[in-house]
């Protein structure tokens, strides 16, 4: 049965559009999982390391977001897209 836009809209956010939010709002920084799941848990959202690690998998696959192991320590950034290609 179809819904209205107005009870649509009371849902919860998908976890991986906030985290694609928060990532391009802070396009300019790169975040550890860890920090990306307290980043979560200030949005409202607790999510284990094992779920952001799920999401920002996909985000990847989806060409969203790009990682980088730096010092051991894997950062995870927004990749902007354009087209079909990121940059």
């Amino acid at each position: 049965m179809p819904i209205k836009d107005s009870e649509f809209g009371k849902g919860r956010r998908d976890p991986s559009l906030l985290l694609i939010e928060f990532l391009s709002f802070n396009f300019r920084n790169a975040y550890t999982l860890d920090e990306l799941v307290e980043a979560m848990k200030s949005l409202g959202r607790n999510l284990s390391k094992e779920d952001v690690e799920g999401l920002l998998s996909a985000l990847e696959y989806g060409g969203r977001a790009k990682s980088k192991v730096i010092d051991g320590v894997t950062y995870y950034m927004y990749s902007k897209v354009i087209g079909f290609r990121s940059i």
